[in-house]
């Protein structure tokens, strides 16, 4: 039916993975925290307090920088590296999603992975360069490259989605991972 193939490299899990930071509701709070600690740091660094309280300005401007900004993205690659190194020898690997009529397969590196029946499948999104399937979590899905189909494309499959599966809900993704 549908047939996609694609190397599952850093970039593309950062893709998936990361959400761009600038979108998440939690980001605009860690913005207050860094004009809040930047304003401390130089209040009282010009009002001559102790250095406890221009550490605390610092500490402030720097935890709002590492959890606003980096703390997503070096998540996801600790995740990917980790993942790589102890079920595929520190090399990328392969996948293949074969979608039929009674369920979805999943291969990785030539061997099956997993079969999704399309009971499972509660929700499907798309986002910019690739749709998700996903299931009941809403976290965990079957991931499909708009680019990197072998048979079919994507606005055949996307049309085929909405003929034969209109119990699935259909949307966009979530803005921070529309990418």
């Amino acid at each position: 039916m549908f047939i996609n193939e694609y190397i599952m490299d850093r970039r593309r899990y950062d893709k998936w993975a990361a959400p761009k930071f600038w979108k998440l509701p939690i980001f605009y709070v860690y913005c207050v925290i860094f004009v809040a600690g930047v304003f401390g740091w130089i209040y009282f660094k010009k009002a001559d307090a102790s250095l406890r309280w221009q550490s605390i300005g610092a500490f402030l401007t720097f935890v709002a920088v590492y959890r606003g900004v980096f703390f997503k993205w070096m998540h996801a690659d600790k995740t990917f590296r980790v993942t790589r190194e102890t079920y595929f020898g520190g090399k990328d690997w392969t996948c293949k999603v074969i979608i039929g009529e009674k369920n979805i397969s999943l291969y990785i590196n030539g061997k099956i992975n997993n079969k999704v029946e399309w009971e499972e499948i509660k929700k499907f999104e798309e986002a910019k360069s690739y749709f998700k399937l996903s299931t009941n979590e809403y976290n965990e899905g079957v991931m499909i490259d708009k680019s990197c189909f072998t048979e079919g494309d994507a606005d055949s499959f996307k049309q085929w989605m909405l003929d034969n599966h209109p119990e699935i809900k259909y949307g966009p993704i979530a803005p921070p991972f529309d990418k």
